[in-house]
């Protein structure tokens, strides 16, 4: 499988690679109204992912997925903002969550929003993620990864689409800490499946200093993601009420 991307990975063609598995497979989810576009994405950014790591390329890797799901993003929100229905039949659970984060943003009472709960929930998302990605080199992160990123961009859309300032309703809707926690799992899932893809096919990639490079910025970015989201969860809820007319409270 690995093979199969490696001819893609060319300053030319990888970042249009990248963009064409974030972008293509949602379009067509939304065209059918299925969900199966986040399974095919995952794997189309997996073939990369492998394909840069078997080159011991693993910047190229960070690139890859970088760029698709950033590409998938905006292609999401501006789909949930504008064509919601089609984007519901596409985004499982994305409604449900949508629900759930305008109640939070309206009362400001939510669990998920509850340090005792958050705390540990962030703990033992960090080892189970790196226990899916060190068992499917990356794999079973990435699909569950589409299915995350599209929780919040269809609750981003639809915010965005009711809202009386669609740039403070991007920034702020997307939470601040949970961008920062795209990055922690991205680096995470690259350092974790070249790990992975070294023990099973035997051969070195990378150096101990590259190693624990990107294991100290994968941590860096959990604990900031942990910091970021104590310091600014009231402001962001706040901004996110003024722009869609909420009472203070």
């Amino acid at each position: 499988m690995s093979g199969l991307g490696t001819p893609l990975l060319t300053h030319s063609r990888w970042w249009l690679a990248a963009t064409a598995c974030g972008v293509v497979p949602l379009l067509l989810g939304a065209l059918l109204g299925t969900s199966a576009h986040q399974y095919a994405m995952a794997v189309g950014l997996f073939v990369l992912l492998i394909a840069a790591l078997r080159e011991d390329q693993p910047w190229w890797a960070l690139g890859a997925l970088a760029v698709g799901f950033a590409s998938h993003n905006a292609v999401a929100i501006a789909l949930a903002a504008s064509a919601p229905e089609r984007a519901a039949a596409c985004m499982p659970d994305g409604a449900g969550y949508l629900a759930a984060q305008l109640e939070w943003i309206r009362t400001g009472q939510d669990p998920e929003y509850d340090w005792v709960n958050w705390v540990p929930a962030h703990l033992h998302l960090l080892v189970g993620m790196t226990l899916m990605a060190l068992t499917s080199m990356g794999l079973l992160v990435l699909v569950q990864g589409v299915y995350e990123v599209d929780l919040m961009n269809y609750y981003v859309g639809q915010v965005i689409a009711q809202s009386s300032d669609p740039v403070i309703a991007l920034f702020a809707g997307w939470h601040p800490w949970s961008a920062i926690r795209g990055f922690c799992y991205v680096l995470l899932t690259v350092e974790v499946a070249s790990l992975s893809l070294s023990w099973w096919t035997g051969r070195t990639l990378g150096t101990r200093r590259a190693h624990l490079w990107r294991w100290g910025g994968a941590l860096t970015f959990f604990a900031l993601d942990m910091a970021v989201k104590w310091l600014t969860l009231d402001v962001v809820r706040s901004a996110l009420a003024s722009t869609l007319g909420f009472p203070p409270g």
